[in-house]
């Protein structure tokens, strides 16, 4: 780590420690945190790379905190597998099915990785949900394996699906509480935060569940595909 930035570390407020991910940066605000990686994004970044980890900056009360990785002191941009391997942690934490991932979606699996809610995102042109962290996995009582291949128009009420599909096209964030299918044989009251964003001209939908599912009898008429 440079002089420049041990010298910051060193002041009151600040503290850090070194772990086998690592460097755990505490700044003692926001913006001092956010002022440490915009003047020493690059020392950063090298650090990361010397240490084949990341070094995160967060704060009091923070959640999002910001990470820096080897690779962003790269001359030569990293190939999408080089970006997975370094950026994503490992034990299985999150699951995708996509095999050609652009840097912005490796950037949202690992915060699905680290998130402690369910997490899973949804190509919204096939529908296709393409990502869940093992929250989500554990929520739908299902391998992430399938879960990946699951097209989702077949887990929700027409209506509901309709409502849902209006709301994205107006909306870039939004919480709704509605009834889906966790499974082939569950249904439930989801209270979800949606997000849309697009990434090299797809867009794709996020859903992080807010409260624990309500199980309740499958609507009539639905019948939900394995």
């Amino acid at each position: 780590m440079s002089v420049s930035v041990v010298k910051i570390l060193n002041q009151r407020g600040w503290n850090y420690k070194l772990s086998y991910e690592g460097v755990s940066i505490h700044a003692p605000t926001k913006r001092d945190a956010t002022h440490l990686a915009q003047s020493y994004a690059y020392a950063l970044s090298e650090t990361a790379a010397k240490l084949k980890g990341k070094v995160r900056i967060g704060w009091k009360g923070c959640k999002q905190p910001i990470n820096f990785y080897g690779w962003m002191s790269s001359e030569n941009p990293p190939t999408a597998a080089e970006t997975a391997e370094r950026m994503l942690p490992l034990g299985g934490a999150v699951f995708c099915s996509q095999l050609d991932l652009p840097v912005e979606l490796l950037r949202r699996m690992v915060a699905a990785a680290e998130a402690e809610r369910p997490v899973s995102i949804v190509r919204q042109d096939n529908k296709k949900q393409i990502i869940v962290n093992q929250p989500m996995a554990d929520m739908l009582q299902t391998p992430a394996e399938i879960a990946t291949q699951r097209v989702m128009t077949r887990f929700w009420l027409p209506e509901d699906l309709a409502e849902l599909e209006r709301r994205l096209s107006n909306e870039r964030r939004f919480t709704w509480t509605y009834s889906g299918g966790l499974n082939e044989r569950t249904w439930a009251i989801l209270t979800t935060q949606f997000e849309t964003f697009e990434v090299e001209g797809i867009w794709y939908r996020q859903g992080t569940c807010l409260a624990t599912p309500q199980l309740v009898p499958i609507p009539s008429g639905i019948s939900v595909p394995a």
